[in-house]
């Protein structure tokens, strides 16, 4: 029971630290116009904490994956579980590399001596190719977890229907052209894991 408990604490953990780092962000309202980008990482203690922040959150999101796997293995789910944290992990590895090339790149540019929107110009289609796939893959981890979930009892009623709609708009979330994209998908990690970790939290104390 003390294990389920540590558990609780690393899914709960992940959504909370992510909407940290998103909140701590300046908004891009539109990733296409390369000079808001720009105005935005000119912030650029906020904009470097914020991304850092968010990375470091996507590290723990795979500890929480792994929380989860172990859960869904002792209930007979363990195919959801090693899937689900298979995708997971490809997934974060995305999220921090673009999240620090997104982080770092316009600051290193703007110290050398250039303009960050030179580095927003040169690689904004690679960086946001990053980021959609690595919200995809992501998102099919998240998604496969809570299908694995809905097989065992931890999740009850209408709880079930929010987490698994909550999972599929974390999805969607990488076809929102804008910086908002990001408060989506913090959003819907926090309605997704929240429920999850306080559900196992529970169940190790009435186990």
């Amino acid at each position: 029971m003390h294990r389920h408990r540590l558990c609780a604490i690393a899914i709960i953990i992940f959504p909370v630290i992510l909407t940290i780092g998103i909140l701590i962000i300046p908004v891009v309202s539109d990733y296409s116009n390369h000079l808001l980008a720009e105005q935005a990482a000119n912030k650029t203690v906020r904009w470097f904490w914020g991304h850092l922040i968010s990375t470091a959150a996507f590290g723990i999101s795979i500890l929480a994956a792994y929380s989860i796997h172990l859960y869904l293995s002792s209930r007979g789910q363990a195919r959801s579980g090693i899937i689900s944290l298979s995708l997971i992990a490809i997934g974060a590895a995305l999220y921090a590399f673009g999240l620090g090339a997104d982080g770092i790149g316009p600051l290193a540019t703007d110290a050398g001596g250039g303009r960050a929107l030179t580095f927003f110009e040169g690689s904004g289609i690679w960086v946001m190719g990053v980021f959609v796939s690595a919200s995809v893959v992501f998102g099919l981890g998240i998604v496969t977890q809570v299908i694995g979930l809905l097989h065992t009892n931890l999740l009850k009623g209408i709880v079930r229907v929010i987490v698994f709609i909550a999972a599929v708009v974390f999805i969607a979330a990488a076809a929102i052209p804008s910086g908002w994209g990001l408060y989506v998908v913090a959003g819907a990690a926090l309605v997704v894991y929240l429920p999850i970790g306080s559900a196992l939290w529970r169940e190790s104390i009435e186990g």
